[in-house]
C-alpha cells in the first residue's frame, strides 16, 4: 500500500533512466541531496533511482501461497568487503513500537560462522531479486505499476505531469520489430515468427500472450520447447512476466494433470514430446481460447512428432511458432507439417538487421584451414559408392542420408586439431568466455589436452554431464565450455565472447543457433566484439561429389564473411537494457 505520490516518484525515477531528457530535467531539480532528503523526499528518491543509486522491485507470492511477502532482511557491505546482514522486524511505523518485535544482526568479520550467515542472506537476497525463488514473482517497478500490483492508500492526483513513455524514441525505434511481429500475429492469428537469436522472440511471445489475455481472446496457454535448460529459462520468464499459475510437464515435474484439471487462467510449460499426451486430454471446448507457443519450432517437424501430432495442433485457435531458422533442410515433410499445423512464416527479422540496429554485436570471423586425410577421402569415396550401388539395385537411397554421412566424416576429422592448437597457442584470448562445439564427446576428448596445456579453466557439458557446469559457466566461474548440441538452442548467456565450430552442418539451422550464443549484447561489457573460429577445407578436386557437400565449408565461410562485414548503423546505440531482451 503506497501513497500515489510515492509510487509516482519511484516510477518517474525508473522512467528517467531510459529517457535522457526526463532524467536531465529531474537531475536539474537537485541541488543538495541531504537537504532534499529532508525537505523534498520524493524528488530525491526519484533522482537516486534515475542515477542508479536505488532500485525497487515488488515481490508477489505465487499461487501456492495466499499471503503477503512479509520477510524482512538485508545486507550492507563496505568497500573493503566487510558486511552486516540483518533478519527480523525493523518496522518503522507507529504500530511497530507497540508490537513484540525482534531482529538478528550478523557481522562478517567476527568469525567464519558469522561470515557464512551473511553469505546465506546475500545469496537469498540475490535469488529473490533475480526472480529465482519459485515461491515468488518479482517485478521491476514499471511492470508492477503497469500490472496494477500496487495498491494506494489515497486517491489524490499525481503531483506532476505523467512522464511520456518509458524510453527514448530512439530506443523504441530500435525494438520496433517486436511490435511489428506482434502485429503480424494479431492479423493472422497463427504462424511463425522468424527472428534472429537475441532479438527478443521470448519477450515478443509473452507480449502477445498478455495482449490476447487483456482482449479476452484466450484463457489458457501452452508453451512447448525442447531441452531442460531452455524450459527452465522459459519458466523464469513466465514467472517474471505473467501473473498466471505455471504448471510444468518435463523432467522431474509432473504437473500436467493439475493443469488439465483447471486449465482456465493457467499456463502449461511442457516438452514438445509431451504434447502428444496432453492435447488429447485437453477439453475441446478450451481450444478456441487457447494460445499454443512452440519455441524453436523447427524441431516440431521431426518424423516422430509429425506422426503423433498431425491434426492435433490445428484445432487450437491461436498457434505461434518461434525460430531463428524455421526451415528444416532436406525435410519437406517436416516443413509441410509445421506450415499446416502452426502456419507459414508471417514475420522475418534477421541477423543483418539485428547487427545494424545494435541489438546484436559485431563479430570477427577467423578461418582455420585444414585438409582431409587419406583415410577421410577413402571414407567419402566409399560412402558415395554405397549410395550409387543402392540406387542401381533399386533400393531406397535418400540422398539426404549421403549428405549426412559425408558431413559427419568432415565433422570428426582429426585434421582440425593441429590448426586449432596453433591458433589458440598464439591467441589464448580466443578461449576466454568461449563455447567449443564438437560433434561427439569422443572428439571433445581430442580437444581437451590442448585446453589443459594452456591451463584453460574449462568443463565439458554433454548429455549426461551435470547441469551445474552450465550454471558455473553462465556465472563466469568457468572460462570455457566444451559441448555438443545441448546449448545450441535458446540458452541466453550474454557474456560469451567466442565460439569455436569444430562441427558445422551444411544446413544453417544449427550454425545460426550457435552463432547466436556469442552475438548477444553484454550489459557488463560495452566494448564487446565477438569472435567466431571456424574450420574450412577447400573442396578437393580429386573426389567426385554428387551432393555438393564438399563445398559446404566454402559456402559457410562466404556467409560468415558477409555477416562479419556488417556494421552497426550510426545512431543505433548498443542495447544495454535487459528488460528489452
Amino acid at each position: 500500500m503506497l501513497e500515489r505520490e510515492d509510487c509516482a516518484a519511484l516510477n518517474q525515477g525508473a522512467n528517467a533512466r531510459n529517457d535522457p531528457k526526463l532524467r536531465a530535467a529531474l537531475n536539474g531539480t537537485i541541488e543538495d541531496l541531504e537537504r532534499d532528503l529532508s525537505h523534498d523526499t520524493l524528488t530525491a528518491l526519484a533522482w537516486m533511482i534515475a542515477d542508479g543509486l536505488l532500485d525497487f522491485r515488488v515481490a508477489i507470492p505465487t499461487a501456492d501461497l495466499d499471503g503477503d511477502f512479509h520477510d524482512k532482511f538485508g545486507i550492507f557491505r563496505d568497500a573493503t568487503g566487510d558486511a552486516i546482514a540483518f533478519h527480523g522486524s525493523p518496522n518503522d511505523s507507529e504500530r511497530a513500537f507497540r508490537n513484540y518485535e525482534s531482529i538478528s544482526i550478523y557481522y562478517s568479520w567476527l568469525d567464519a560462522r558469522e561470515a557464512a550467515r551473511v553469505d546465506n542472506e546475500q545469496n537469498r537476497f540475490e535469488l529473490i531479486w533475480n526472480n529465482g525463488d519459485v515461491n515468488l514473482r518479482v517485478y521491476a517497478l514499471p511492470d508492477a505499476v503497469r500490472r496494477n500490483l500496487i495498491a494506494f492508500t489515497t486517491r489524490s492526483a499525481r503531483p506532476y505531469p505523467q512522464p511520456s513513455g518509458s524510453g527514448s524514441a530512439e530506443n523504441d525505434e530500435r525494438w520496433r520489430h517486436q511490435k511489428d511481429a506482434a502485429a503480424a500475429f494479431f492479423k493472422f492469428g497463427h504462424g511463425v515468427l522468424e527472428m534472429a537469436t537475441g532479438t527478443g522472440k521470448t519477450r515478443t511471445a509473452l507480449n502477445i500472450l498478455e495482449e490476447l489475455r487483456e482482449r479476452g481472446l484466450i484463457e489458457t496457454a501452452i508453451v512447448a520447447a525442447f531441452g531442460t535448460d531452455l524450459l527452465d529459462q522459459w519458466h523464469k520468464e513466465l514467472l517474471r512476466h505473467t501473473s498466471l499459475p505455471v504448471y510444468r510437464a518435463y523432467e522431474q515435474y509432473r504437473e500436467a494433470q493439475s493443469f488439465l484439471n483447471a486449465p482456465k487462467e493457467a499456463i502449461l510449460l511442457t516438452s514438445r514430446q509431451n504434447l502428444t499426451d496432453v492435447l488429447p486430454r485437453l477439453r475441446p471446448t478450451a481450444f478456441d481460447k487457447t494460445l499454443l507457443i512452440c519455441d524453436e519450432v523447427h524441431g516440431l517437424g521431426s518424423p516422430a512428432l509429425v506422426a503423433s501430432l498431425t491434426g492435433r495442433l490445428k484445432p487450437i485457435r491461436y498457434r505461434l511458432g518461434l525460430s531463428a531458422t524455421p526451415e528444416r533442410i532436406y525435410d519437406a515433410d517436416g516443413n509441410r507439417f509445421i506450415e499446416n499445423e502452426i502456419g507459414p512464416v508471417i514475420f522475418r527479422f534477421g541477423l543483418k538487421e539485428a547487427i545494424q540496429r545494435g541489438i546484436l554485436c559485431e563479430f570477427d570471423y577467423v578461418e582455420l584451414n585444414y585438409a582431409l586425410s587419406d583415410e577421410d577421402r577413402v571414407a567419402i569415396r566409399q560412402a558415395i559408392k554405397r549410395h550409387h550401388a543402392k540406387a542401381r539395385a533399386g533400393e531406397a537411397a535418400a540422398v539426404e542420408t549421403l549428405y549426412r554421412e559425408i558431413a559427419r566424416i568432415r565433422k570428426v576429422t582429426v585434421e582440425k586439431i593441429e590448426p586449432f592448437r596453433e591458433y589458440v597457442t598464439r591467441n589464448p584470448k580466443a578461449l576466454d568466455r568461449c563455447i567449443i562445439f564438437v560433434e561427439t564427446a569422443e572428439y571433445g576428448a581430442l580437444v581437451q589436452p590442448i585446453l589443459m596445456d594452456l591451463r584453460t579453466d574449462f568443463h565439458t557439458y554433454y548429455q549426461d554431464d551435470d547441469r551445474d557446469n552450465l550454471r558455473l559457466f553462465a556465472r563466469g566461474d568457468l572460462q570455457c565450455l566444451l559441448t555438443c548440441h545441448r546449448i545450441s538452442e535458446g540458452i541466453d548467456i550474454r557474456s560469451v565472447n567466442n565460439i569455436v565450430l569444430f562441427a558445422s552442418a551444411r544446413a544453417r539451422l544449427e550454425t545460426v543457433q550457435r552463432l547466436g550464443r556469442c552475438l548477444r549484447i553484454d550489459p557488463d561489457n560495452d566494448a564487446k566484439r565477438a569472435r567466431v573460429v571456424d574450420f574450412v577445407q577447400p573442396r578437393p578436386i580429386d573426389v567426385d561429389d554428387p551432393t555438393g557437400e564438399l563445398n559446404a565449408d566454402e559456402e559457410r565461410r562466404d556467409w560468415f564473411i558477409e555477416l562479419s562485414a556488417i556494421r552497426r548503423q550510426i545512431g543505433s546505440p548498443v542495447v544495454r537494457h535487459k528488460s528489452q531482451l
